[in-house]
């Protein structure tokens, strides 16, 4: 009866601890890192030598203006590496990005979430900016976020 009891108090206070200690950061804690702020492209690539990745890189890399005006962050995680390529840095852990992604293998992919957190684009293959940037002008916070530029 004792252990019992025991146990039940060592339980309530795990659950405590759990409540208030700090943790590390989680792929349902990735979010946090942008949203609302910021949308985000994710080009995941197994090795830096990918000639997906040098395509995409070299497509975003003349684009930096509209990636600043559209609140876009490009991020790359080669292997469990995670580089900014344009944008504000970060937080993040590459494995982490790949859970929240749902990102399995080691193939070139490139994802595009909201501000929601959503993703908007999923791809195997480069994509290009302006292609980027149609779906992003068509969305109707971005189309909010123009309205106001404007006044």
């Amino acid at each position: 009866m004792a252990n019992r009891s025991l146990k039940g108090i060592q339980a309530v206070f795990a659950v405590i601890a759990a409540a208030f200690l700090p943790s590390q950061t989680s792929a349902a804690e990735v979010p946090e890192a942008w949203a609302w702020k910021h949308r985000l492209i994710v080009v995941f690539a197994p090795h830096v030598e990918d000639t997906d990745l040098i395509a995409q890189r070299s497509e975003f890399a003349r684009y930096q203006k509209g990636f600043e005006e559209r609140h876009l962050i490009l991020l790359e995680v080669v292997s469990e590496a995670v580089n900014t390529s344009i944008g504000p840095d970060l937080n993040v852990s590459g494995p982490d990005l790949r859970d929240y992604a749902r990102k399995t293998g080691k193939h070139f992919e490139i994802m595009l979430f909201g501000k929601d957190t959503g993703i908007k684009l999923r791809s195997v293959k480069p994509v290009s900016a302006n292609e980027v940037f149609a779906l992003i002008d068509q969305m109707p916070m971005r189309r909010d976020e123009m309205r106001r530029q404007e006044n």
